[in-house]
């Protein structure tokens, strides 16, 4: 299917989100589209979806002009789009999710689900998805729950797939199976948007790449035309970040401590984890997700509760304090899942910036809040982290996923709290937003605060850990020296998925 966007054009008050867009699509093209946070990426794609009709310009799909009322004509048309967080029935199987409003029915009006399910295995073996259509999808890994929403698309007949940050959160097996799939989407011809900030894999994947940058279109040009320093200079409009640098630091005193803590689901054989987070000192977690940060992350943010050992904040036992009592004492959370957990969505930009500052008697004085000093407050994190919105009165929901990510760290950040637990920090933020986030947490560790660091990405961890602990198979490993071990070495370890297997490796990487 060929498509294209002529002269596109939103705005949203007196905001240009995209300014007179042009772009065409072709068949068996894996076309990718980079930009910052706000860069007006995905509200470009929104209007090609249907999800955003209100907008100057043209559409044409192979060559005809087309006004879509609301997605369910560009679906009718076979456009289907992914979109960053997953819209799955987490208690219904992958075949009722797939064919959910789009269920066979027999001449009684049943449905028809045999019919539905050789239509899926047929879509399933052809494109060799990994996934069984059996499964309850609460019961999926990330990158099987993303598998479903692409075969829901397959069902539905697309020629045209959009993908939005399609690798945000995949380990790198899923990330593997996902080009392999995209692979054969595009051998079979359909056309393929990868909306991402991830230049490596661009470079990797992409037959096309385009950049937008303040909602203007900067370039498009086949991946065999440009560079990658010049895909990264067209996204931030000038010279790339220097690196981070991260001085020599000498912890003595411990800001954080587990010991010998049960985690209940966690803990294999009913093996405790002890852990220790100095001040001045970013400790990271590495692993595939699914092997049990979540949990442990959980069990310190006092979500979870722990069956035995001790947690110390500050030489304070915190073990059975509940989140309030723990964030007072001094701990900040940087959660993976900003959409449920990190953000209210309804509210405000100004009331999720100051929300855990309420205590503050520059914030509030008894039952009245100090609006001056609110909107001051706000507005700098807004300016420090450059969070695109309108204004600091718009609802968070309005704002683009890296923004919201952005926000969040700002937040917790801003408080200067003894513990700073950061899980997936990064997540879904261009590379401007990476490099002012890793700046900041560095800053931290310096200014003498412990730094718990759990990330997906390898080279996260190697790059502002000061020691690295590898989580595999529910089991936490001893600390490494992050000069003492590679990033193979550190992905081999990720891939551990037994305690022989894990301690042998240890082992084997001592000096």
């Amino acid at each position: 299917m060929k498509a294209e966007l002529h002269e596109i054009s939103v705005k949203f008050g007196t905001f240009c989100a995209v300014n007179n867009v042009s772009l065409s699509f072709a068949p068996g093209e894996i076309h990718a589209l980079v930009g910052e946070n706000g860069a007006g990426k995905s509200t470009a794609m929104s209007v090609l979806f249907g999800l955003n009709t209100d907008y100057q310009g043209n559409i044409f799909i192979n060559d005809q002009l087309r006004r879509w009322k609301s997605p369910a004509d560009a679906i009718s048309a076979g456009i289907g789009m992914v979109h960053q967080h997953f819209m799955l029935q987490e208690t219904m199987s992958v075949l009722e999710n797939v064919i959910l409003c789009s269920e066979p029915v027999n001449k009684l009006g049943f449905v028809n689900f045999a019919a539905a399910a050789k239509t899926v295995q047929n879509l399933i073996d052809s494109y060799d998805l990994q996934i069984d259509q059996t499964q309850k999808v609460g019961e999926l890994s990330v990158g099987q729950r993303q598998a479903v929403e692409i075969l829901k698309l397959l069902y539905r007949r697309s020629e045209f797939l959009i993908l939005d940050e399609p690798t945000a959160v995949l380990t790198p097996n899923e990330k593997e199976e996902l080009f392999q799939s995209l692979s054969n989407f595009k051998a079979s011809g359909k056309s393929i948007i990868l909306i991402t900030h991830k230049i490596d894999e661009v470079m990797m994947i992409a037959d096309k790449v385009s950049v937008m940058r303040s909602g203007n279109l900067i370039s498009s040009k086949l991946l065999k035309n440009t560079s990658k320093n010049e895909i990264q200079q067209n996204i931030i409009g000038g010279k790339l970040p220097k690196p981070i640098k991260r001085k020599q630091m000498h912890p003595k005193d411990i800001g954080f401590e587990m010991q010998k803590v049960i985690i209940p689901g966690l803990a294999t054989g009913g093996k405790p984890i002890s852990l220790k987070v100095y001040l001045g000192e970013i400790v990271g977690i590495a692993g595939v997700s699914g092997n049990g940060q979540g949990s442990l992350v959980e069990a310190i943010v006092g979500i979870r509760n722990i069956l035995s050992g001790n947690m110390l904040l500050s030489n304070e036992n915190i073990s059975d304090q509940d989140v309030s009592a723990r964030r007072k004492i001094g701990l900040s959370y940087i959660p993976e899942d900003r959409q449920s957990v990190g953000l209210a969505l309804d509210a405000s930009v100004l009331e999720n910036s100051c929300v855990s500052q309420m205590r503050n008697k520059q914030f509030s004085n008894g039952y009245f809040f100090n609006l001056q000093h609110l909107f001051k407050f706000s507005e700098q994190l807004v300016s420090e982290y450059d969070i695109r919105v309108g204004s600091v009165k718009s609802k968070v929901r309005t704002m683009s996923g890296g923004n919201k990510q952005k926000l969040v760290v700002a937040r917790e950040l801003e408080q200067k709290k003894q513990l700073v637990i950061a899980e997936n920090p990064t997540w879904g933020v261009d590379i401007g937003a990476i490099n002012k986030i890793h700046q900041e947490l560095i800053k931290m560790r310096d200014m003498g605060h412990a730094i718990l660091l759990v990330s997906n990405e390898i080279e996260e961890i190697m790059g502002l850990s000061d020691r690295i602990h590898v989580m595999a198979n529910g089991q936490l490993s001893e600390s490494l020296n992050s000069d003492q071990v590679t990033a193979n070495k550190l992905g081999e370890l990720m891939l551990s998925r037994n305690e022989p297997a894990l301690s042998e490796k240890l082992e084997m990487m001592r000096p």
